[in-house]
């Protein structure tokens, strides 16, 4: 199938709102702050959770919330880069108040999961094989298969849709179908081009060690809500969503992860840039959703998993194919964070992704 690209104009919205009004349930920004400490927070506790033992001893918690009343669909939630489960009440919530079971963890490295990956201080985000979070997550697919309703859906955000993508294409069969919000194709490394970017990485990991930070890296975590820190992060519009977000890290500072070393930017440059290139093995059907004011990913990477390109990063000899099932879906107006923006971007991007699973659930 050839990819397909949909442009969500005010048009598209309000045709997609009220085509799924009585079906998909969301929450708003006026009920979210009741919500988040009182239902929301009642529904994150009473999970069941876990842990499994990942590659060099790595303790991966999970987590898995059950809808009510019982369902055969589970949505599989990978989550981004600096990223906890703490961070997505809402979005669980959401998924299990349209009938879909959640399945989520911790990413080496990151998050709750311990000990950390051998850096000084703990808070450098590192990784020593981008590899290593897709067998993670194979080893916990086995968690959640043992004993899981038929269909399984996968849900990657950022890093977690780079990770996602990554294991689309290694297992093909998984997934009944895929929703990848401002996925990790491409980093953005301004004002480096990717190529400058990647020998700058590798030649400071060589030269001084793969846990040195990069230029205009900190190891200090800054979870602190405020008018200039929501300008600085520039992840959504939606000031309430922040607020909250930012508050569940203040509350689990050991949860907290600052900024990037060498080995974590070229292993990660090196696996989506990899994964782009074999897009055609990913036969799941996708839905890539691109944020149009997204500071954090290029889109470069997206189109070209969804839509080929005879030339990916300007290298003529990189032709690519495309994923054959993949449609893509530009937010113009939309930060990086789709799924946590203001309700006129967020409810028709979830009413889409609601729809599109249950269409493919059959």
């Amino acid at each position: 199938m050839k990819a397909t690209l949909l442009l969500a104009t005010s048009a598209v919205l309000a045709l997609s709102m009220q085509s799924a009004a009585a079906m998909v349930k969301f929450t708003t920004e006026n009920q979210l702050p009741s919500l988040y400490t009182g239902a929301m927070y009642n529904n994150f506790v009473s999970s069941q959770n876990g842990t499994i033992v990942g590659a060099a001893g790595i303790n991966i918690p999970w987590r898995y919330f059950a809808a009510p009343g019982g369902s055969v669909n589970t949505i599989v939630l990978v989550n981004g880069h600096t990223e906890s489960f703490i961070k997505f009440r809402e979005l669980i919530y959401d998924f299990n108040q349209n009938g879909f079971n959640v399945f989520t963890w911790d990413h080496r490295g990151q998050g709750f999961s311990k000990p950390r990956l051998g850096c000084q201080p703990e808070t450098i985000s590192d990784v020593d094989q981008f590899q290593n979070y897709v067998d993670d997550m194979q080893t916990l697919i086995s968690v959640v298969a043992a004993t899981s309703p038929k269909n399984l859906f996968l849900w990657g955000h950022s890093m977690g849709g780079g990770i996602g993508a990554m294991y689309l294409e290694q297992y093909p069969n998984t997934f009944k179908a895929a929703l990848l919000t401002a996925p990790m194709l491409q980093i953005n490394t301004d004002p480096y081009s990717n190529l400058v970017a990647f020998g700058l990485a590798g030649t400071i990991s060589l030269l001084q060690g793969p846990c040195t930070l990069l230029p205009g890296q900190t190891a200090t975590t800054a979870y602190v809500w405020s008018d200039d820190a929501f300008v600085a992060a520039n992840t959504t519009s939606s000031r309430v969503r922040f607020n909250l977000n930012t508050q569940s890290y203040a509350n689990f500072p050991e949860a907290q992860i600052a900024g990037i070393d060498a080995r974590w930017m070229t292993e990660s440059m090196s696996a989506v840039a990899k994964t782009v290139q074999n897009a055609r093995k990913a036969k799941t059907p996708i839905l890539l959703y691109q944020a149009g004011m997204d500071a954090y990913v290029e889109p470069e990477g997206q189109n070209t998993f969804c839509q080929g390109s005879q030339g990916f990063l300007g290298i003529s000899a990189l032709a690519v194919q495309p994923a054959p099932n993949c449609n893509l879906v530009k937010w113009p107006t939309s930060r990086h964070e789709i799924f946590n923006e203001v309700d006129s971007i967020r409810g028709p991007a979830f009413t889409q992704g609601i729809e599109f699973f249950l269409a493919n659930a059959k």
